[in-house]
């Protein structure tokens, strides 16, 4: 259809690469939630596809037939330009108020479109410049993980920060709680779209980071701006393939977001920025890059507490044999790592004491026969057993683990998972 009406409130766009199906399923999914509100008038759609090698026009032109009154904006680059040149591609295609960029990969929440034309027309919320929200995290087998929390669990209300003044600014830099608070996640985010046509071509340099919304967004509210927390749910994270578990990609989003901070952060802003949102990105992965490698230079520089005690107790692969063969070993976490920790440890004929995990409903259970038990029993069986090793399976608390570990003088510690 021809453009009818470009005064939209809100584009919802797409940058897209491959995963065909998963774009289908995507727009069909808009344009259902789009028609089914009468929403024609205030939403577009804005697909832009970076040169993939299937090209989606084909299926973009028959969902168009299907739904002649959604505007649906297509366009297709020549060439492939990488991520971050489609995020913004994406945004510059588009013609409405606001802007809300959507992974392909993502799942709109029922409703969602809905929630976020209330929340940018609510006037006790007027002129609002950036919208955040929690959203829930599935993995590839389509089962749930967690709720992720950008500003934590507390927050039930909406909730507005109006960073132009120092003391709101610093308010929501302690409420930070996730890396998806400062836009490390794609897809929870609704921005205006006029402050990055604001900001022009001043992220040049940052247009192989994979987080160009991140500066965008960053540098809005540094100028500041009105940011809006909603605690209403607008989209579904879906780990669709296996792309954000290869050591490639694990290292580009690390470093990219740890850069990212870096250029806005510094000070106590910035070390509290580190333990809630750089942190939990940091993984023992890194530590098994050979020496000379140009990434394991890079992570190894981060000034990073956590990087720093996986420095320090970190086991490389080609170690483990010797180090724990014979040893008497205790596991500290009984979740996804915990399971895989022990599972290790036993291969290579640790005697594994038990498990221990601070999650009470955890307790008295087992893992692999081996007893899941509470912090006094760690410390008891640990003076109990000579020379004893406890080996640390949790990635998101490892610092705070190991500390109180520390403090109770737990001192033969290692790192593995």
């Amino acid at each position: 259809m021809e453009r009818a009406n470009c005064n939209h409130k809100l584009s919802v766009c797409i940058p897209n690469y491959n995963r065909i199906g998963q774009l289908e399923r995507l727009v069909r999914n808009l344009a259902e939630q789009i028609v089914s509100s009468q929403m024609e008038e205030e939403i577009e759609l804005c697909v832009s596809d970076d040169c993939s090698p299937e090209d989606p026009g084909g299926m973009i032109d028959i969902i168009k037939r299907q739904f002649p009154t959604v505007d649906i904006v297509y366009e297709r680059s020549k060439q492939n330009m990488g991520m971050d040149h489609n995020f913004l591609k994406s945004v510059l295609i588009a013609h409405g108020q606001y802007a809300w960029i959507v992974g392909n990969d993502d799942l709109p929440e029922e409703g969602a479109l809905n929630k976020i034309i209330s929340a940018t027309s609510d006037k006790e919320y007027t002129d609002v410049d950036i919208i955040v929200t929690p959203f829930d995290a599935f993995d590839y087998n389509k089962q749930f993980v967690r709720t992720v929390y950008p500003l934590g669990s507390g927050i039930k209300s909406n909730t507005l920060f109006d960073t132009s003044h120092r003391e709101q600014m610093q308010k929501f830099i302690r409420t930070v709680n996730d890396n998806s608070a400062l836009f490390g996640f794609l897809s929870n985010v609704v921005f205006k779209r006029s402050r990055w046509l604001e900001h022009g071509d001043m992220f040049a340099d940052k247009m192989s980071s994979i987080f160009i919304q991140v500066y965008m967004n960053l540098q809005t509210l540094m100028e500041g701006a009105r940011y809006l927390y909603v605690p209403r749910k607008i989209i579904r994270n879906f780990i669709d393939d296996e792309t954000n578990e290869t050591i490639d990609r694990a290292y580009r989003t690390t470093a990219g977001f740890y850069d990212a901070m870096d250029y806005f952060f510094q000070g106590e802003e910035r070390k509290h920025i580190e333990e809630k949102a750089v942190d939990y990105l940091i993984g023992s992965i890194f530590m098994e890059l050979a020496v000379d490698d140009e990434r394991k230079r890079k992570t190894d520089s981060f000034v990073s507490e956590k990087m720093d005690m996986l420095k320090k107790y970190y086991i490389r692969r080609i170690q483990r044999q010797q180090y724990f063969e014979g040893k008497s070993v205790i596991v500290y976490g009984a979740g996804k790592f915990g399971h895989l920790a022990v599972d290790e440890l036993i291969r290579y004929k640790a005697d594994v004491i038990g498990i221990c995990d601070a999650d009470v409903n955890k307790q008295g259970g087992c893992i692999r026969e081996k007893l899941i038990f509470d912090f006094d029993t760690l410390l008891m069986e640990y003076d109990r057993h000579e020379g004893c090793i406890v080996v640390i399976a949790n990635n998101a608390h490892l610092v705070p683990i190991i500390k109180m570990l520390v403090e109770h003088s737990v001192l033969r510690l290692a790192v593995i998972t």
